[in-house]
């Protein structure tokens, strides 16, 4: 194995106080990112990865959700950390309801097109999450080739960007999804759990570490700095 750095793709989804299983406090947000940076830790964007330099860490979001912008962007800002967030380009300004199937759902505002734009003008990176958040398992070929491409067209005729980076919906794929990907985007992450490890991962099915709600900073640190997500999940 690779004696290279180990790099942590945090994967969080909404920066809110709201009751949402998928929602992480404002507070706890705040108190990890002044961890990492305290820590010496600087963030990069996935095409970065392999970077010999020690202490880099990545910071991803999935679904695109207003309190992202609203609660997260100042906290990033605040410590000179950068992140990408994935969007589900057919429900911008809308919410989460291919959530509604949960037992615990809570209805999420998403960003909407003007919101798109200022996350990106304040130096934010934006990725991929399929058109409309359908699980690319069970849908067809031309379905999974209209998922993942309409996303990225959207973004190339919206804001003239040519989007890099994609996040599978539930974190689900087969062999047949990921030569999609490879034809469209650069680098793609999964809900896979480990952090990243040089020559371990391929650039299409990288690792994610989940930061839950209910995560102390201890437990925190131990995602971060440790083999914790490496071991306990090896096998996922």
């Amino acid at each position: 194995m690779s004696t290279s750095n180990k790099v942590p793709i945090l994967m969080y989804h909404s920066i809110s106080d709201s009751k949402n299983s998928l929602s992480l406090s404002v507070d706890k947000f705040y108190n990890q990112m002044n961890f990492m940076k305290k820590k010496g830790y600087n963030t990069i964007n996935l095409n970065e990865i392999n970077q010999n330099d020690k202490n880099k860490f990545i910071i991803t979001f999935d679904d695109g959700y207003e309190d992202v912008l609203i609660n997260a962007l100042p906290i990033l800002k605040k410590f000179d950390f950068k992140a990408t967030c994935f969007f589900v380009t057919d429900y911008l300004n809308l919410h989460n309801i291919w959530d509604q199937h949960k037992n615990d759902f809570i209805l999420l505002k998403t960003m909407s097109k003007i919101q798109v734009d200022e996350w990106l003008k304040n130096g934010m990176t934006i990725g991929s999450h399929t058109s409309s958040h359908k699980n690319l398992q069970k849908i067809n070929i031309n379905e999974k080739i209209s998922q993942i491409s309409r996303s990225k067209n959207f973004f190339k005729e919206e804001f003239n960007i040519d989007v890099k980076f994609f996040s599978y919906p539930y974190g689900s794929y087969d062999n047949e999804t990921v030569k999609i990907i490879k034809k469209y985007y650069e680098f793609a992450v999964t809900t896979k759990r480990s952090r990243y490890i040089k020559d371990k991962f391929n650039e299409y099915l990288l690792p994610r570490v989940p930061v839950n709600k209910n995560d102390s900073l201890v437990k925190f640190f131990l995602k971060i700095k440790t083999p914790y997500e490496d071991i306990k999940y090896k096998n996922d």
